[in-house]
């Protein structure tokens, strides 16, 4: 049985700071579980878990607004990863 739990927990869990107000992304963050705490009118915390660094990485940037991630470490890294792949996706610009 508990071996069945742990089967079912998230493998990452992320920390992330929001720069948009909690009724801005609370609707965008559809029926997958996850903290959202107000930190100011124009901020919020969220909390989330997920089972490989592509769905939070991806779940962050469809939310439509600026944030910072403060956990875990590989999500930040594979964002950087993924911001410059497509910036070179994008081409420069000409």
């Amino acid at each position: 049985m508990t071996r069945e739990l742990y089967s079912l927990a998230p493998t990452y869990r992320a920390v992330a700071t929001l720069h948009a107000p909690v009724e801005a992304v609370a609707g965008r963050l559809g029926t997958v579980p996850a903290d959202l705490e107000l930190i100011d009118e124009h901020n919020s915390r969220l909390r989330s878990g997920a089972d490989t660094l592509e769905w939070l990485a991806l779940r962050l940037a469809m939310l439509g607004c600026e944030f910072e991630v403060h956990e875990p470490p590989e999500l930040a890294a594979y964002l950087r990863a993924l911001g410059a792949r497509v910036t070179r996706a994008a081409g420069d610009g000409s």
